[in-house]
């Protein structure tokens, strides 16, 4: 099975064990685990890990249902394990995995559900195997920029239902973001967007992300934009050597470090100010901790007690 993005496909299968734990799975609406259960289902059958005869039971839109009619790969017991090691070698990574869907879910919903916000549309830069787009489809306009092989290897995975959600080719390093969105005949300038990059821009260059930052101004002043933020030089010697090395072997490459300032300052000088940002999962849940330790398995108590990874924050921008 081609995987056009190693690095996407990553974080797709930590985010996709970790959202099926008893503690953790309530955290997320009933539609963010259906994508998933019938998007694994997908991708087992084009990894030929299933019989492609299989039909499995129908998932209904807000229906989290484990489907235990099948041996799942995405089930298996050594699992667990395979998250424990990245743990062990990124300490917090299981945190951040968790932090950053629930953070940019939750604001997202937000957006669009406060009567007082502008925002009637939503692009996702760099979307991935993500949900977002298929989420809140129902909801807004979606439309979802990435390169064209992925996006062609999400379109055979995206669950059967009518959310609608308008794609475009994208390379930030080669197109323009306004010429981009003119061919898209749903997309409207003159309303309002908020403009998603989650784990996107630290895969372009600077120049790149200040020319992206200036056409999302220009399309209207008004749109707003959301995205991670990953300082490794925050990390200790050991984790940044074993994240760098794990994206490198993907045959991807990071760009250059931006700290936090920098970014602000990028977003500052073209009409950007901060408004929020978020660093854990508890500032999402009210600073207090409802989950009991006794009730948490090893997994759990990693992504619930334990911190973030250092640098590593979700960023809102008017």
């Amino acid at each position: 099975m081609f995987i056009p993005s190693k690095t996407a496909f990553n974080v797709y299968s930590k985010f996709t064990t970790l959202r099926k734990h008893p503690s953790i799975a309530p955290l997320f609406p009933p539609i963010i685990h259906s994508y998933y259960d019938q998007t694994e289902v997908k991708i087992n059958r084009l990894g030929r890990l299933i019989s492609p005869l299989f039909k499995g039971k129908k998932v209904a839109a807000c229906e989290f249902q484990d489907n235990k009619a099948f041996k799942n790969p995405w089930n298996a017991a050594w699992i667990p394990k395979m998250l424990a090691l990245d743990d062990w070698l990124l300490k917090g990574d299981l945190h951040h995995i968790v932090f950053r869907k629930l953070a940019l879910h939750r604001t997202i919903q937000d957006r669009l559900m406060n009567r007082n916000s502008p925002i009637t549309q939503l692009v996702v830069l760099g979307s991935g195997i993500d949900h977002i787009g298929w989420v809140f489809s129902d909801k807004c306009a979606c439309f979802e920029l990435d390169i064209e092989p992925m996006i062609t290897f999400k379109k055979k995975l995206l669950p059967t239902l009518n959310q609608k959600v308008n794609f475009n080719d994208f390379d930030a390093t080669k197109n323009a973001l306004d010429q981009c969105l003119k061919q898209q005949p749903a997309f409207n300038s003159n309303r309002p967007s908020l403009f998603i990059t989650e784990g996107f821009i630290d895969y372009i260059p600077k120049e790149n992300l200040v020319s992206l930052l200036s056409q999302i101004k220009h399309i209207n002043p008004k749109n707003e934009w959301m995205s991670t933020h990953f300082d490794r030089t925050l990390l200790s010697r050991n984790q940044r050597f074993f994240f760098e090395f794990g994206v490198q072997i993907t045959g991807e490459h990071l760009q250059s470090n931006l700290h936090k300032e920098q970014v602000v300052s990028i977003g500052s000088n073209i009409g950007f100010d901060l408004i929020n940002e978020w660093a854990h999962i508890l500032e999402l849940l009210g600073n207090h901790n409802i989950f009991s330790e006794a009730k948490l398995n090893r997994i759990e108590r990693k992504v619930l007690h334990q911190n973030n990874m250092n640098g590593c924050s979700i960023l809102h921008f008017k």
